[in-house]
């Protein structure tokens, strides 16, 4: 029986199957908020009774084979559907039950849902598809719910047939059509604190399983150096998420991780690591009209004045707001000629120079 039947789940049922809401925000009993085309917007009256919030909590958990107490108040899961859930109560949560549910929607299942949706254009589609086939390594930045995951999984779909790849994560959400494909989930401690199985765990364990390539979920902490190791060890085609806000971000995050581990490295070896390991950074981004958007497709180059290098060969140029709040602007190839054009030009012939808005030889 999937939870959308469960019992418990009836105040919110109407919510779970409106295919325009992608996420469900329930701050206590008393204050719902959707988010329905890149917009929040407050739905009343969904609970009558504090009980119905509690139920629905229970419902949840049982279903997954999860449980919260007020020794473990928090919980991360996923349904049946593939949609995504963190559960918060008391004491960490004051207001009651804090509720989020990520929906998993097939609404964007390929580059031209996203050019439809205005997230990127068809170029860019040509050029990451490129991108893929030429075994660039990939990361995915961006914040919360701004899409990361949906590129990830959209391009990991592109990856050709005969390769084997190891998906890790922290909670299995990516929505993957791979035929040779091993999925990994990490495992979060019981309540004594014995037996978690943490990202950097798989990804060590995953470098023994023959993979072509790696996808990550998200990094965030020590597993950065596993993934980085990774790239620049045979398994380049590899693909990860880290939230950031900008493609330098991206970069500082991974050095501030990779410094975190206590490595007794420089700091110049550290950047020389991450300027030899990623390729490309695809920043996305939420605009005020709600439309999610890859802002950025990035270089990573070499370091240079004591900075990795960064450069943009496409980007989306804002120029304002209509009077409708319609975000005015363009997507732009920028005609930077990136370290790895041979590599694209080999793996997907010279019209890669036209994506990229090259001119010359």
């Amino acid at each position: 029986m999937q939870m959308i039947d469960k019992p418990g789940l009836a105040p919110i049922r109407h919510l779970l199957e409106d295919p325009a809401i992608t996420e469900i925000m329930i701050n206590g009993s008393q204050q719902v908020y959707v988010e329905r085309a890149g917009q929040m917007v407050e739905v009343p009256g969904v609970f009558t009774h504090a009980s119905q919030l509690d139920l629905l909590v229970d419902n949840l958990v049982v279903a997954a084979g999860r449980g919260v107490n007020a020794r473990s108040p928090m919980a991360d899961f996923r349904m049946d559907d593939g949609s995504r859930v963190n559960v918060c109560i008391a004491p960490v949560s004051l207001q009651g039950p804090a509720v989020t549910i990520r929906k998993f929607t097939h609404a964007v299942r390929t580059f031209n849902d996203l050019v439809r949706h205005g997230t990127l254009t068809m170029p860019m589609a040509e050029f990451l598809t490129c991108a893929v086939r030429a075994r660039l390594n990939i990361v995915f930045a961006g914040g919360t719910g701004t899409g990361k995951t949906t590129t990830l999984g959209i391009m990991a779909n592109q990856i050709t047939r005969g390769e084997r790849v190891v998906v890790i994560e922290d909670t299995a959400e990516l929505d993957l059509a791979i035929a040779h494909c091993v999925r990994l989930e990490a495992r979060r401690a019981n309540n004594e604190g014995a037996g978690a199985i943490t990202l950097a765990d798989l990804l060590r364990n995953s470098l023994r399983m023959r993979p072509t390539r790696i996808l990550v979920g998200e990094i965030r902490g020590d597993e950065a150096f596993e993934m980085l190791h990774a790239m620049t060890s045979g398994h380049d085609g590899s693909m990860a998420v880290l939230h950031a806000s900008s493609p330098a971000h991206a970069v500082a995050r991974l050095e501030l991780m990779l410094l975190s581990r206590g490595l007794e490295l420089p700091l110049w070896a550290i950047q020389r690591q991450i300027s030899t390991s990623v390729d490309l950074i695809l920043q996305h981004q939420i605009l005020q009209d709600g439309v999610r958007r890859i802002t950025h497709v990035s270089e990573v180059g070499p370091v240079q004045d004591g900075q990795v290098s960064i450069r943009h060969l496409f980007e989306y140029r804002l120029a304002g707001y209509a009077a409708d709040g319609r975000a005015v602007g363009e997507f732009v190839a920028t005609g930077t000629r990136p370290k790895f054009r041979e590599k694209l030009r080999l793996a997907a012939g010279p019209g890669v120079d036209r994506l990229l808005g090259l001119t010359g030889p």
